[in-house]
């Protein structure tokens, strides 16, 4: 192959090149689509379709709020409308879209061909997608959520809920599941997939804060998939997690959620202030001022959020010391977005202002934010939180910081990338008119409820008293509610009518200074031919030097390789050349296997053995036939010779992306087992008497577990030691590949057998006492993760037996050693749990 910088590949290779990235067609398109555009896509438009379904059941608790006493609404379906529009805003809109954002415009602005685990990029959205479908069915069978968006217990338990709360349970478990794969996907593109000379310190704003958000996605999400578990348990098996007669305590609940909740709320803002952060300075033509502080407070923001949960709970009794000390980090937090309001404001200052309607979305976004984050000081105050915590005050709040800090911010950026993603432009006079009626229209909706709630109107009810003096304030508030929909409306209508009339626009209108406007508009499959080399922050504003070592690397992955999908793989720090990371192809097993976990879901829904068994085996078959599509693809064609002759294809450690989706699972783990032991403390701590019983008590069935774990990290990482970095390694180092993979399988088989043991040797009941519960629950979660351990050590075994690429069974390997330690601290933390917290005089 041609890769001379001068004469460049030649027109076949190009072609052939252009073949291998090519997008599939008729039925395939619609189910097998791994490119991270069509996925981003699909995420962006499923998830704004849920907006405008949650919108419209906003404006029918408007109208049935518009006047004191209607009855335009029954209590019941108001109760149930409002438990839907949360769940559908908070679950199935805002960080799915933002999600999909990140998947779509990180492989592009970092310069990177895919995301790093293609099909898995297009799992997790089929998993969003039918968990959606799941919790709309109920609306068809009849059975529509009612506990809120929040499900507080008792009332989601199963002496208030029937089967509609295992609808929003099961359909939201599916759509965190796919949260938290896709906050593994953009960490490991953010930290090793980034052009050639793109360090940390050169990343797009945008970069840092969705690597950031999926940090917070990964230790605030798990918790909330774990306490949805725990409450189905109670509501299914008699569990005793939440029931006070039997040690449980309801607001286990609200800790597990808020400690959920209150990330969210930056999960939704701090991607919403990076977007500002671009378009702000593009449409300013002034670089962003402050770029080290607005990481930095980026970062600050990120790690304050996770303490704060308690917020949300300073009016369940908690004690005096606790409530100042969580005043006092709800407070600090709004000087990190302080931070990144002054460095706006300063870039606007600096600069020369354009009013597109990029930059009017942005406008209403800072006066909007600065709003809400004053009234969040507000009730961040202990005291006056005491008071308006349960009145239309706090609904005033949130929707000013989230729609301000959140909708205005995704508004701005969809015009802004607009042309990007469609080589289109919108027209400017109708976004103009579409900003002003939202805007408008938000606020009169909106800040009206400040006054109804410190009038003293509670919020979560479906009418309110003619006395209460408030009917002209609520009907404000539902024709600005109508005014502010218009504006919606106008403004999808504004963007759709440009996909087909829109003028076309060039690779970058607006004159930006990030990678993605280096490709073509919209982008070709690849989106790059020739890998961009980056020698400043602004890579399209600095015509800085470029360093031979870089180019060289461009120059290598110029148009290739041409049969086999592959983007550069650099290090963390300063984005050096190290390896190539193949991208996978089109396939239809991700969409299977995301079917036969939904279909599960049915299952357990209907309580129907033979629907649950289907599923078993469509979710067993899928992901083997995923596993032996991936060993087939890469023992193949261009994927065992280095690219350019210097950068292999894949590598041990992390310089390969399987090593890194092995530390995120493991890290998934480690955080599920810790919340289950968090729980089990807070019980503790609470219970008159822990445990009711005896305690669990087994150590020679424990640490046989632990030794039979120690053992299958042992042989996998010897396993991975052997053999040279090639793919021709001498018969004894297969050899010892298949050794190490038929141990490690052994001794993952026997540690699953002494974990699972403890459950029937200890005597233990379930639904006896909370203690019991959480043991159940700890067994089945070391059970799950020995079960993820022996998937990994199985791919290996695969791996080892399918193709004579004789690295990749040594990196499978070793990526199973990698799963099988966070196994071990899983282990570690339920042994704790379950023995040594008992004896601890609390």
């Amino acid at each position: 192959m041609t890769t001379d910088q001068e004469t460049g590949p030649s027109a076949e290779e190009r072609a052939r090149f252009a073949q291998t990235w090519a997008r599939p067609s008729g039925w395939r398109r619609i189910l097998m689509p791994v490119q991270h555009k069509s996925v981003g896509t699909r995420y962006m438009v499923t998830a704004f379709v849920f907006f405008f379904v949650g919108g419209l059941q906003a404006l029918l608790m408007r109208v049935q709020l518009a006047q004191p006493e209607q009855d335009v609404l029954s209590p019941q379906t108001y109760n149930e409308l409002f438990t839907m529009h949360g769940t559908t805003m908070m679950f199935l809109f805002a960080v799915p879209f933002l999600e999909g954002l990140a998947a779509y415009l990180l492989p592009l602005m970092l310069g990177a061909r895919d995301m790093p685990f293609a099909r898995y990029n297009t799992f997790n959205y089929w998993c969003y997608l039918l968990g959606g479908i799941i919790l709309y069915s109920s609306f068809v069978v009849g059975m529509v959520p009612d506990a809120g968006w929040f499900a507080y217990v008792p009332l989601s338990g199963p002496e208030f809920a029937d089967k509609a709360m295992d609808i929003w349970l099961f359909g939201l478990a599916l759509a965190e599941l796919a949260a938290i794969g896709a906050a593994i996907e953009m960490i490991v593109v953010v930290l090793a997939m980034r052009a050639p000379g793109m360090s940390l310190d050169r990343m797009p704003i945008f970069a840092w804060t969705m690597l950031c958000v999926a940090a917070m996605i990964i230790l605030a999400f798990v918790p909330l998939l774990v306490g949805s578990l725990l409450l189905e348990l109670d509501r299914n098996i008699g569990t005793a997690f939440f029931d006070t007669e039997r040690g449980g305590d309801p607001l286990l609940w609200q800790h597990l959620f808020w400690i959920f909740g209150h990330p969210e709320v930056y999960v939704m803002f701090l991607p919403g202030a990076a977007i500002i952060s671009h378009v702000v300075p593009v449409h300013s033509r002034h670089r962003l001022v402050g770029y080290p502080f607005v990481v930095a407070a980026v970062v600050v923001t990120a790690i304050m959020s996770l303490g704060l949960w308690v917020h949300h709970m300073y009016t369940t009794g908690l004690p005096p010391v606790t409530l100042s000390f969580f005043t006092a980090a709800s407070m600090s937090i709004s000087v990190a977005s302080g931070v990144q309001v002054v460095a706006w404001i300063a870039t606007l200052w600096s600069g020369r202002p354009r009013l597109t309607v990029p930059m009017l979305f942005s406008l209403g976004f800072l006066f909007t934010f600065v709003a809400g984050g004053i009234t969040g000081v507000m009730v961040a105050s202990a005291p006056f939180d005491a008071q308006a915590h349960d009145t239309y005050f706090v609904v005033a709040h949130f929707h000013y910081v989230l729609i301000g800090g959140m909708l205005f911010p995704v508004l701005a950026g969809l015009f802004h990338w607009w042309p990007k993603f469609t080589g289109r432009m919108p027209s400017a006079r109708l976004g103009t008119v579409s900003f002003w009626l939202a805007f408008v229209g938000f606020h009169l909706t909106f800040f009206p409820m400040h006054l109804s709630g410190l009038w003293g109107m509670p919020r979560r009810v479906f009418t309110y008293d003619a006395g209460l003096g408030v009917g002209v304030l609520n009907l404000l508030s539902t024709i600005g509610a109508f005014i502010f929909a218009a504006g919606l409306v106008l403004t999808a209508a504004t963007l759709l009518g440009a996909l087909r009339r829109g003028e076309r626009s060039g690779a970058n209108p607006w004159g930006a200074d990030t990678l993605e406007w280096v490709a073509d508009s919209p982008p070709a499959a690849p989106n790059f031919g020739r890998i961009p080399v980056v020698t400043g922050r602004a890579p399209l504003w600095d015509r800085a030097p470029s360093d031979p070592e870089l180019e060289r690397m461009s120059a290598a992955f110029d148009h290739a390789p041409q049969n086999v999908r592959a983007t550069p793989f650099t290090t963390v720090l300063s984005a050096l050349p190290n390896t190539a990371a193949v991208q996978a192809g089109p396939t239809f097993w991700p969409f299977l296997a995301a079917g036969g976990l939904a279909m599960a879901a049915a299952g357990l829904l209907l309580e129907s053995g033979w629907v649950l068994g289907a599923s078993v085996l469509v979710i067993i078959a899928a992901f083997v036939a995923w596993e032996l599509q991936n060993e087939r693809e890469l023992g193949a064609g261009e994927s065992t010779e280095p690219v350019g002759g210097e950068y292999l294809v894949e590598a041990p450690g992390p310089l390969s992306p399987g090593w890194w989706g092995a530390v995120g699972a493991a890290v998934v783990l480690v955080v599920a087992v810790t919340t289950v032991a968090f729980s089990m403390l807070f019980l503790q701590v609470n219970a008159p008497v822990w445990p009711h019983g005896k305690a669990l008590g087994l150590p020679w069935l424990s640490a046989g577990t632990g030794l039979a774990l120690a053992l299958a990290i042992a042989a996998s990482w010897w396993g991975s030691r052997r053999g040279p970095l090639s793919h021709d390694a001498p018969p004894t180092a297969r050899g010892a590949h298949l050794v190490a993979a038929v141990t490690t399988t052994f001794a993952g088989a026997l540690a699953l057998v002494l974990a699972v043991a403890q459950w029937p040797a200890g005597g233990l009941d379930h639904t006896a006492h909370s203690y019991d519960s959480g043991v159940l629950m700890l067994v089945g979660t070391l059970a799950l993760a020995i079960l993820l351990g022996l998937g990994l050590t199985v791919c290996s075994l695969v791996a080892r037996l399918t193709h004579t690429r004789d690295i990749r069974p040594r990196i499978m390997l070793q990526n199973a050693a990698v799963l099988w330690t966070g196994v071990l601290v899983v282990w570690a933390v339920a042994w704790a749990a379950t023995d040594l917290m008992p004896l601890a005089v609390v």
